[in-house]
């Protein structure tokens, strides 16, 4: 049985004002490349373009670089499927029947872990990476005895907990489906002995999350239209929340831009690249806008190779890349 704690009492500093840090000014503009912070060159590599590695699906999400075999695994939601991606060799199906998966995650067992939106749990593959097969171990499905709303994105810490989101996104009415048990848009930990935690219920929409290199620092994305945003939650050695503060506010989304805060991830260099409106971001740990870099799709999603020089971006239809330095 799972052991649940909320600790929304204990998440004492919010800091929701828009920052003096966001007064940003444009340094140049390259191809894709707006540049507003010369720490950006640390990473990117103006010279490169954006390429097209696959395309012709509904919804891309959720990529994971698995690191033993060299291949990335990228969810197409609506169809129900998981694809693999093998530089050199392309795109090829990999498991027909992915419980409606959003996020990937492979845990340091070297087990696939997925976020299955639609159906509203987060599982396990029970067969090897090598040899998938649609068998799964539900690890988590309720919160208070109440059926999440649709788990999205997840990333795991160094001792094997588990941060999530759980947006509204695979109900067929989102905010206001019937069979919505939860009244609220959580973001939860899970220990791996079981205890599960809402680190916070008050968010809107949140979607994707992402860690520091040294695990005390949590992202997470709201894609709220009305105050899109990236929080940060200050965590201690045990992993709980100490605090929480607006990391960075764009402005009401309008209808010329395309996407909203989705997903995120932190490089190697500390430096953070999430999706956003009109392509990606980059940010340094002080919540500066670095750079943006202009994508051709509705970028959702977004992970790095093992050596980190390249970054993959699940965008609507497409699957995209970008070489990094």
């Amino acid at each position: 049985m799972q052991k649940i704690k909320y600790i929304l009492s204990a998440v004492c500093v919010f800091c929701l004002g828009v920052s003096a840090k966001q007064s940003n000014t444009l340094l140049f503009e390259q191809g894709p490349y707006k540049i507003f912070n010369e720490q950006a060159l640390e990473v990117l590599n103006l010279n490169s373009h954006v390429k097209t590695l696959a395309s012709g699906y509904d919804w891309l999400e959720g990529p994971v670089w698995v690191n033993q075999g060299g291949y990335l695994l990228y969810s197409d939601i609506p169809n129900h499927q998981v694809y693999k991606y093998t530089p050199g060799k392309g795109a090829s199906l990999y498991l027909a029947h992915s419980g409606y998966s959003n996020g990937l995650i492979v845990n340091k067992q070297n087990e696939l872990v997925l976020l299955q939106s639609r159906s509203r749990v987060i599982s396990k593959m029970k067969t090897p990476l090598s040899t998938p097969k649609p068998q799964y171990l539900q690890i988590v499905s309720h919160y208070n005895g109440q059926k999440f709303n649709s788990p999205n994105d997840g990333v795991f810490n160094d001792q094997g907990m588990l941060y999530f989101s759980d947006p509204p996104y695979g109900l067929p009415n989102q905010l206001d489906d019937e069979g919505k048990e939860l009244k609220f848009q959580g973001v939860y930990s899970l220990k791996n002995t079981g205890e599960l935690t809402l680190l916070d219920r008050d968010l809107i929409y949140p979607n994707g999350v992402a860690l520091s290199a040294d695990n005390k620092t949590l992202y997470v994305a709201a894609s709220n239209a009305n105050k899109p945003a990236w929080y940060q939650y200050d965590l201690n050695d045990s992993g709980a929340v100490i605090s929480k503060s607006l990391f960075y506010e764009l402005p009401p989304a309008i209808k010329h831009d395309q996407g909203l805060p989705d997903g995120l991830k932190v490089h190697k260099s500390g430096i953070i690249f999430a999706t956003g409106p009109n392509g990606l971001w980059l940010f340094n740990k002080n919540a500066e806008l670095l750079a943006q870099i202009e994508m051709p799709n509705i970028s959702a999603n977004l992970t790095f190779n093992q050596s980190q020089n390249r970054v993959y971006i699940t965008a609507h239809t497409q699957l995209l890349a970008l070489g990094l330095k």
